[in-house]
């Protein structure tokens, strides 16, 4: 009867051990990513569920302090954003320009507030600075959504609009300034369209004229 020899046992036996090295590590991995999933899964749904509750308390509110009081009571969630945002718009219908201005910073203060919300959060706080006789302010609001540039939809427009104010102030050399960067921007858009034909009109008003040339009449010939 055949017999194993040592060295045949001691190859089964490391290719067991080799085996398991293999197998346990794969198995650890497996547990670890699917125990990963499952918890991000878990605070997705988690998330989905305090949006929804948000949500639902958002549509209840008609003032622009029951809207703040919505995003007291749901931080960290678009709706939360997006009650600020209306709370902001209700206090500039009312023409109250100082609670739209709190309530649209605060909306922009936000750790994780949506970009898209976010321009519409600039722009409003921008007109309400202006609307609110905040000249410098307003100004320097709609640079921070206009030097967004290609980033944004907006920018075209927030550039006009500084133009605007610049002209309304009489200040030309701003003016010039911000309609020559605005002018490098999608030259599909009718504001840039729109700022191109006033830089030439600035430019043709601000070239001198030019003065006609009178032939002087020469001294008749002496006979």
């Amino acid at each position: 009867m055949a017999t194993l020899e040592s060295d045949d046992s001691n190859i089964i036996d490391a290719e067991t051990t080799n085996w398991r090295l293999i197998v346990y590590p794969i198995l650890a991995v497996l547990v670890v990513v699917t125990g990963g999933f499952g918890y991000y899964y878990y605070l997705q749904n988690q998330r989905d569920q305090l949006e929804a509750t948000a949500r639902a308390a958002l549509l209840q509110a008609k003032t622009p302090e029951e809207l703040a009081k919505v995003a007291d009571q749901f931080p960290q969630t678009d709706q939360a954003t997006l009650a600020l945002l209306n709370a902001a718009d209700g206090s500039f219908a009312k023409r109250d320009y100082a609670a739209a201005v709190d309530y649209y910073k605060r909306a922009l203060s936000g750790p994780k507030t949506d970009e898209v919300l976010a321009e519409s959060a600039r722009l409003g706080l921008a007109s309400s600075l202006e609307a609110g006789g905040k000249i410098d302010d307003a100004i320097a609001a709609y640079l921070e959504a206009a030097q967004l540039d290609a980033k944004s939809p907006y920018a075209p427009f927030a550039y006009n609009t500084v133009a605007r104010l610049y002209d309304e102030r009489g200040d030309k050399d701003n003016e010039r300034k911000i309609l020559t960067e605005e002018a490098a921007l999608d030259p599909d858009s009718p504001f840039v369209k729109q700022a191109q034909v006033k830089l030439k009109e600035m430019t043709a008003a601000a070239q001198p004229p030019q003065t006609m040339q009178v032939p002087v009449p020469s001294a008749p010939a002496q006979k």
